[in-house]
């Protein structure tokens, strides 16, 4: 599901022109005529402050023009400061029913995974959304979510219906990279290598992309280039990106697994323990701790057996 504030991005956008056009119509009315002191009082007798100002301001004489609409003046200000809150309340009531949707979204996946009920509160966005400038980033947001609920081919689904045209630089990166990502673990690495390829353009105009990288390490992983992956995943665990560095951090964990380098893998793990991560990730760090002490374990009875070994009678 894609953010709050960019859903409520339009909406912002359309109240911000509605109030400098209502502003532009207050500031211009007095001067054409449609709006005098004392209808403006009839109206807001309270607005009727009565203030006026006099003399010099850093030695300059205050224009008589100045000085005998001061109030009025004040006034107005105060109209268009009420107006400009009211907008914005309604910017801000909007905003908390669409954050309201997504913590209702997160408490399901936390209470219950990701399950059947998440699954469906993302399909209702994604209908809700369906047709406006926004769904194709949304779409991408909830393959996003399928792929981490394991349900690739439903993933792919979803990414193969949208409409690449309305993507951004970031979102044409994300895109590719996550259709090479469910390619790298469904095990089909001929499409991995195809679909980074196809997002190579993008990547060269933005300068690089921490999604691809990514990807690249757990695809050389996968074709236990294991050298390769670790120079990558490494760097990774210095980027800003809180979930790329975890799976940059697993990922390394289980080459350096596969290398017979427990320490390393428990060091790392250590590393990301404290960071933040989403369900599927918090499943698979079980996963990765899991092997990390099976290691130990069987590190542990080897040498308890060789030491059983050295006592038994010749």
């Amino acid at each position: 599901m894609i953010k709050a504030r960019l859903e409520a991005k339009n909406l912002r956008i359309c109240l911000t022109c509605i109030t400098i056009f209502i502003w532009g119509v207050i500031i211009c009315a007095p001067f054409l005529g449609l709006l005098s002191e004392s209808l403006l009082y009839t109206i807001f007798p309270f607005l009727n402050f009565g203030l006026t100002i006099s003399g010099t301001v850093f030695g300059y004489e205050i224009p008589a023009a100045l000085s005998e609409n001061f109030s009025f003046a004040l006034s107005l200000a105060c109209v268009m400061a009420a107006l400009g809150l009211a907008i914005h309340l309604i910017y801000v009531i909007v905003l908390n029913f669409l954050r309201g949707q997504r913590r209702k979204a997160k408490r399901i996946l936390r209470k219950s995974g990701y399950s059947r009920e998440y699954f469906e509160l993302l399909e209702k966005k994604r209908e809700h959304l369906a047709g406006s400038s926004l769904e194709p980033t949304n779409d991408l947001c909830i393959a996003k979510e399928y792929c981490d609920g394991r349900m690739y081919d439903r993933a792919l689904e979803v990414l193969r219906d949208v409409n690449i045209d309305d993507f951004d630089l970031g979102d044409a990166i994300r895109y590719y990279s996550l259709y090479a990502y469910i390619f790298a673990l469904t095990g089909d690495l001929k499409n991995v290598e195809f679909a980074l390829e196809l997002a190579e353009p993008f990547i060269e105009k933005n300068k690089g992309s921490m999604e691809a990288d990514l990807v690249r390490g757990i695809y050389s992983y996968a074709k236990l280039d294991f050298d390769k992956a670790k120079d990558i995943l490494r760097a990774l665990l210095k980027t800003g990106s809180v979930e790329i560095k975890v799976w940059a951090g697993m990922y390394l964990g289980l080459i350096y697994l596969r290398t017979f380098d427990k320490e390393k893998a428990r060091k790392v793990a250590v590393l990301i323990s404290g960071y933040k991560k989403t369900p599927r990730q918090s499943e698979d760090m079980l996963k990765l701790l899991k092997k990390i002490e099976a290691a130990y374990a069987a590190e542990a009875q080897e040498a308890a057996d060789k030491t059983r070994a050295e006592f038994v009678p010749a």
